[in-house]
């Protein structure tokens, strides 16, 4: 039997939901949220789109955050999944009229709906705050990810809704009109492959930073990075039509005042994907970043971030037969330049169990680099208590906020990141993306960092 993940958002039931044995998690039993979660070898995963709140959903954090829950409920519903079938969510915040973030209302609503007697599940989970969603006014999306040991009931209830399928792995759920699916399932006896965030590449190294001759407008910008994506994609034998999950950070327009060109980006995305040439259409969740600038590459006129999950449509050579990959790791296989700081895509063998863990935090102050130390020692100790190491991690996504001057301090980050990776004593380097955000729930926290590895 083979792996399988789902990212889903949040949903709301009115009856007990038992805790799924799918999945255990870890972490101390009194937090609100399970430090990590790792799924039984081979069970289905299923992947929701980001579900955004809108303004009709209510006027503070926690009524728009149990509406967005409670529409959740029936998007994941589909694929037959309920509550108790959740092991992560991640939650971005915006701030309300006042400016600031109700990180108290969205945990108000979060023990309405998990860790509570009616439903003991406590997923994993990460929060951060961006600067907007979309361009409906809300305050809350989220993204899912759950487990099931039934894949013939997730499949019928794709099946349902005859939907065009370009993947055998691959069960979508949504509407033929919409842009990009509600959800994607993943089928067992399918490997996975976690690209890295990619960026715009520069078009004229003469022109000035500022214009749009350097990197392009967002359209150009975004188009081209989906092209780095695809040529990523087939370097390991995929395609467009494997890909499962898309994940997009928009950065600020400096030409059009500072605003976030969501139009350009969706126009980009429509070129590749649900056309008639390639009807594949992904799960997706779009959110926002203060920012692309800072040390260490940051680059002002970049305005978006895309990674790329996909499934290979059968079971991937890499790790069977001639040239399979073998010690030191039987179940990664990485790609890239040797001389790159992160790998540019991990393949994951199929049958492998997976851990998912939270959005952890610094345990105590000081700068960047000292943060960054601390919160990785702390996901080493998840890890080793799930039965993993740093030598496992699939994906690795960091979280930085600007300081005072609006600068991200990446030089820090990826001090702290050396530390642990891409050193003589421990040469695995994983893919990862580096996304600055507004804010996070400890207020004088630099840095969160949530991880993706294999439990061998």
């Amino acid at each position: 039997m083979r792996t399988r993940l789902v990212l889903l958002a949040s949903f709301l039931v009115a009856v007990p939901v038992l805790a799924n044995d799918n999945f255990q998690s870890v972490g101390t039993s009194t937090a609100v949220h399970s430090a990590g979660v790792k799924a039984a070898a081979g069970v289905p995963l299923y992947f929701s789109s980001g579900g955004a709140a809108t303004t009709k959903d209510g006027v503070t954090m926690r009524e728009q955050a149990l509406a967005n829950m409670k529409r959740l409920e029936a998007n994941i519903a589909t694929a037959g999944f309920t509550l108790g079938d959740v092991m992560f969510v991640r939650a971005y915040l915006t701030p309300g009229a006042d400016g600031s973030v109700d990180y108290a209302g969205w945990d108000k609503a979060w023990s309405e709906v998990f860790n509570n007697p009616k439903n003991p599940n406590k997923p994993a989970r990460t929060t951060v705050a961006v600067p907007m969603l979309n361009q409906n006014g809300g305050l809350i999306e989220l993204e899912y990810v759950c487990a099931t040991r039934d894949p013939a009931k997730m499949a019928a209830g794709s099946r349902a809704l005859a939907l065009p399928v370009t993947n055998p792995n691959l069960t979508p759920y949504g509407t033929k009109e919409g842009r990009i699916y509600a959800g994607m399932g993943i089928m067992p006896g399918s490997g996975l492959y976690w690209t890295s965030g990619n960026n715009p590449p520069v078009i004229n190294k003469d022109a000035p930073l500022t214009s749009y001759e350097n990197r392009g407008d967002m359209h150009t910008q975004a188009h081209n990075t989906l092209v780095l994506l695809k040529d990523n994609l087939a370097g390991v034998g995929l395609t467009l039509a494997d890909v499962v999950y898309v994940r997009a950070f928009l950065g600020p327009d400096g030409n059009m005042g500072g605003k976030f060109d969501f139009d350009g980006w969706n126009k980009a995305y429509s070129e590749f994907f649900n056309t008639p040439d390639q009807p594949h259409k992904p799960a997706r969740v779009t959110a926002t970043t203060p920012t692309f600038a800072g040390n260490a590459g940051g680059q002002p006129n970049t305005m978006i971030e895309i990674e790329f999950v996909a499934a290979f449509p059968k079971a991937p050579a890499l790790f069977d037969g001639p040239g399979a990959v073998g010690p030191p790791h039987t179940l990664l296989r990485d790609y890239g330049a040797s001389t790159a700081m992160v790998a540019s895509g991990i393949a994951v063998k199929p049958g492998a169990a997976l851990y998912l863990s939270e959005g952890a935090l610094p345990t105590g102050g000081g700068d960047m680099k000292t943060q960054a130390l601390s919160t990785l020692e702390s996901l080493k100790s998840h890890l080793a208590e799930a039965g993993a190491s740093f030598r496992d991690v699939v994906f690795l996504r960091a979280y930085l906020v600007p300081g005072a001057d609006g600068s991200v301090d990446r030089d820090g980050w990826n001090a702290a990141y050396t530390t642990f990776f891409n050193n003589p004593g421990q040469p695995h380097k994983p893919a990862r993306v580096t996304i600055p955000v507004s804010s996070l729930p400890k207020s004088d926290s630099k840095i969160a960092i949530d991880l993706i590895a294999v439990v061998p």
